[in-house]
């Protein structure tokens, strides 16, 4: 997997840090999900 830098609000980078703790999902991993979730609903498959 490739390794990007990603540039987001300081709280937005909180609430994902809690929610990655709370699903016991590393940052990316839960940043990663997030993604995939949103294209799905716009009917996008990867």
């Amino acid at each position: 997997m490739k390794v990007k830098t990603l540039r987001m609000p300081e709280k937005l980078e909180k609430i994902l840090e809690e929610k990655a703790k709370e699903e016991c999902r590393s940052f990316s991993a839960e940043v990663i999900k997030r993604v995939l979730d949103s294209l799905k609903r716009e009917g996008v498959t990867v």
